[in-house]
């Protein structure tokens, strides 16, 4: 049965993009206050002087060379109460300080917290559904047919915005090097292997550049959709300035 999409639908589009770009945008803030705690922690960590019974403790520890012989080790006792209570009372404070101040890291810093993983699938998400909805209104103008539009909205991304950006790639329009990116970054987070893992860590230049040309792809979309409803772009150019004014 042929499915007649309505305004409903749109609608419904437009309310999963916003969602995704308002978690996306949530998770990517989360990252950068994890960061912050640990900066913050390990500033205060320098503070903290190790007792002579710290050190001895050190000097008799023998840990494990096989991470397997280490994951499967009881070791306990690697430092005094007093000096772990006053470890612990220093990161607590990093955690609620990370949430009251702001701070402005270097474009070249390196994110790891594990809160990339939601930042990266919920982007790609809000992206996919842009495209997905440009793709239906292409088709509804007639400028895609029933056969090409069954066969293309379930290509994958790039597929798809290479199909909508067929013209303007041929005359370098468009640029879509940092999409590819985004969703390399983001299929590292759906195969999160072993190598994945240790290779997942963009810099925050990298997210910004990511952002900025996801931008320019939505307004293109914009410029001929000329749909009254709040534009995409005006949204995650504001959420773009928060960030940068919070942490850059």
């Amino acid at each position: 049965m042929k499915k007649n999409h309505d305004i409903d639908t749109y609608s419904k589009l437009a309310e999963g993009a916003n969602f995704y770009l308002n978690e996306s945008f949530h998770y990517i803030n989360e990252c950068m206050k994890a960061e912050l705690a640990l900066f913050l922690f390990a500033k205060d960590l320098e503070s903290i002087t190790p007792t002579d019974n710290d050190k001895k403790i050190v000097e008799n520890l023998h840990l494990p060379d096989n991470p397997i012989e280490c994951l499967r080790s009881d070791i306990c006792d690697v430092l005094t109460d007093e000096t772990i209570e006053a470890m612990s009372n220093s990161w607590i404070k990093s955690q609620y300080l990370s949430k009251t101040q702001n701070h402005n890291f270097e474009l070249k810093h390196t994110i790891n917290s594990i809160e990339i993983l939601g930042h990266l699938n919920n982007f790609g998400f809000f992206i996919e559904i842009l495209v997905n909805r440009h793709l239906l209104f292409l088709k509804q103008i007639d400028l895609i047919d029933d056969l090409s539009y069954a066969r293309i909205s379930m290509a994958k991304i790039m597929e798809r915005l290479i199909f909508i950006f067929k013209e303007d790639l041929s005359n370098n329009k468009v640029n879509l090097n940092e999409i590819v990116n985004l969703f390399s970054l983001r299929n590292k987070t759906v195969h999160y292997t072993p190598d994945n893992a240790m290779a997942l860590s963009p810099k925050i230049s990298e997210i910004i550049q990511i952002w900025t040309q996801t931008k320019k792809i939505i307004e293109k979309f914009e410029k001929v959709e000329k749909f009254k409803d709040s534009k995409f772009s005006i949204l995650l150019d504001e959420k773009i300035d928060e960030f940068k004014n919070q942490w850059t």
